[in-house]
């Protein structure tokens, strides 16, 4: 095996070792639910996870093309569909469904992308775009979804996505300007970001499962509906976006629409609506983790038929 090929084969596997790490860190969230108390910490690790992970995004002029604003306008079309579909059933499913679709790119797209062999400035351009545009309508979009549920102003949720998101983004561009002995330096902590979303992860199962427990009242229904609704979700973003992207960027579009930053989503769903709802893009969690490792295993599988 060629050196390219093992690096290729160990990426892939602490790939999977990371999915493995997500399930433990939820696992141990709803056996310790006292760590709770720990959950103001959320927005910051979010925030921190967002900056280190977004140092080495680099975009051209070239990736910026009609594609990747349509990704940004299918988060928005299929939040509103899911909303309305679900508006006259049930008000948490709704929601539900609202927030899970409107959840921008993951900031690990692009690795995902590079692994199958894709075109990764496609998907950074959808990680900054939707990530952007997505902080941006929140502010508006989230009272009018809310209703009288909760006094929500476009203040406070402007404030709030601007410290987690816009914040994180525009630092990590200025490290740019920095000396580079600074931006080496800086870099050498970019390892800690996956340890961030574990902690962040952890602290975010431990506070859902406990208000889930002693605060709501949630029949073994309603969470089977909400695991349901995410899921449906996360078939159509996947599926929306392959249709999106065509036959030259179909792999790049699903994955752009379909892997989603639910870190920040979750956090969202936790501050201004419920717990309960905060389930569906914690369910998310786990299926485009799984639908990622099944999408590399079948990659690798072509790759080795081609070479046989």
């Amino acid at each position: 095996m060629s050196p390219v090929s093992m690096q290729r084969v160990q990426s892939r596997l602490r790939f999977s070792m990371r999915t493995l790490g997500l399930f433990a860190a939820m696992g141990l969230g709803a056996v310790f639910t006292g760590a709770r108390v720990l959950a103001p910490l959320i927005p910051w690790l979010v925030a921190g996870m967002l900056f280190l992970a977004a140092l080495d995004l680099r975009l051209g002029r070239e990736a910026l093309h009609s594609g990747v604003w349509k990704i940004f306008a299918a988060c928005i079309a299929l939040a509103c569909a899911g909303y309305g579909i679900f508006a006259g059933i049930d008000r948490d499913l709704a929601l539900v469904a609202f927030l899970t679709a409107l959840t921008p790119t993951a900031i690990s797209a692009p690795v995902i992308i590079e692994f199958l062999d894709g075109r990764v400035d496609y998907v950074v351009a959808s990680v900054l775009l939707t990530n952007i545009g997505v902080a941006l309508a929140l502010p508006l979009l989230l009272p009018l979804v809310t209703g009288g549920a909760r006094d929500i102003s476009v203040r406070e949720v402007l404030g709030a996505v601007g410290l987690v998101v816009l914040v994180p983004l525009g630092l990590a561009r200025c490290v740019g300007g920095l000396p580079a002995a600074a931006g080496r330096a800086i870099a050498r902590a970019k390892p800690l970001s996956f340890p961030l979303w574990l902690v962040a992860l952890f602290l975010v199962t431990a506070k859902s499962v406990y208000a889930v427990r002693e605060e709501e009242v949630v029949t073994v229904e309603k969470l089977m509906a909400i695991a349901a609704v995410a899921l449906g979700v996360c078939a159509a973003s996947f599926g929306a976006g392959a249709l999106l992207g065509g036959a030259a960027f179909r792999r790049e579009g699903s994955q752009a629409l379909g892997q989603k930053n639910n870190s920040f989503m979750i956090w969202i769903a936790l501050t201004f609506v419920s717990p309960v709802v905060a389930l569906g893009p914690t369910c998310y969690v786990l299926y485009h983790n799984v639908y990622n490792s099944l999408q590399l295993m079948a990659h690798e599988k072509r790759r080795a038929r081609e070479r046989a």
